[in-house]
């Protein structure tokens, strides 16, 4: 029989809940929630995850980005090799036509050092020197070695491969072009395709002829285009900085290519139904491996026989010696 100690229950430590009076309710149903300022919306993981089709699709999109911007720099270097178009007397490698040193900017903004290689080379194989805006050809050098000296016995004496001094016309457009080499990035152009602030400036500078007829800009004016330039600048970051980041995301954009190829895929005709091999009758089937068989050269085979038959018969003669 048990005792009164120890059927009684032990006792607990935690409070029990207490249910809300409906005094409390009808209050906590008054009193207004805080407004956040930002909109809460509620997640739904099912909807926030992309299918694989979704996913395929903004891949697809991204990659033909590439393809387009490719095409683009191919056909930029393609134009560069006949520039400049504007040749006249007053317009000169120093002084290149504005016209032509805009086009010129625009067309090297996307390049890599790569393609800008590519370039010059390109214009070499035109006979042009490898400064886009000169117009003039790349010099020859007479037969010799594949090095020459520059500037012998000068402060700036120095050896140089004969193909690097003639890619150009002279040493000035090798500085003009290397200028410009300089300032191109190594990153994918699809991925600096959006930035704005990309310049591409020349070692001389265009110079438009102002009212006055003497060639030069006053400060006033160049600081007027500069304050124009910056303010464009401003009001198209915005947009730029958007359209780059949809770019990286995949999202749909209007570019499209400017290159289409008609691909025509024929099946092929199968005349005689596929057989499975079958072996040799002239037990040489070890030869055989995926239904080719091993073929030796005859000849060989019998040289090394009758060098065989030779070995052993010298061997039967030396026996029958001793």
């Amino acid at each position: 029989m048990s005792s009164p100690a120890q059927s009684k229950k032990p006792k607990g430590i935690l409070k029990k809940p207490t249910e809300p009076t409906t005094s409390a309710l009808v209050a906590a149903a008054a009193t207004p929630a805080p407004v956040s300022p930002f909109p809460v919306q509620e997640s739904n993981p099912a909807a926030e995850k992309p299918s694989a089709r979704d996913v395929a699709v903004q891949q697809a999109l991204v990659i033909q980005q590439q393809y387009v911007l490719e095409d683009q720099i191919q056909d930029a270097i393609i134009a560069l090799s006949y520039f400049p178009l504007v040749r006249a007397p007053s317009y000169d490698a120093a002084n290149p036509a504005p016209s032509d040193a805009d086009a010129f900017r625009q067309h090297v903004r996307p390049f890599q050092p790569g393609d800008y290689e590519d370039m010059i080379e390109e214009r070499n194989a035109r006979g042009l020197c490898g400064f886009a805006l000169c117009p003039r050809p790349r010099i020859k050098l007479p037969k010799g070695g594949e090095y020459k000296l520059v500037n012998y016995g000068r402060k700036d004496f120095n050896i140089v491969p004969r193909k690097e001094l003639e890619r150009w016309c002279s040493q000035s457009c090798a500085r003009r072009a290397m200028y410009v080499k300089v300032q191109l990035n190594e990153t994918a152009a699809w991925e600096r395709a959006g930035i704005p602030s990309i310049r591409i400036e020349l070692l001389d500078e265009p110079k438009e002829p102002t009212a006055g007829g003497d060639g030069n800009d006053n400060a006033a004016e160049r600081l007027a285009r500069e304050l124009r330039d910056l303010q464009i600048g401003k009001e198209i970051k915005a947009t730029r900085d958007a359209a780059g980041l949809a770019c990286e995301r995949g999202d749909a954009t209007d570019i499209q290519s400017t290159r289409s190829i008609d691909v025509d895929i024929k099946e092929k005709s199968v005349i005689i139904a596929p057989q499975e091999p079958s072996p040799a009758t002239d037990n040489e089937g070890h030869l055989i491996l995926d239904g080719y068989k091993t073929k030796f050269d005859s000849r060989s085979e019998t040289m090394t026989q009758r060098s065989n038959a030779r070995d052993i018969a010298a061997k039967i003669d030396d026996l029958f010696d001793d």
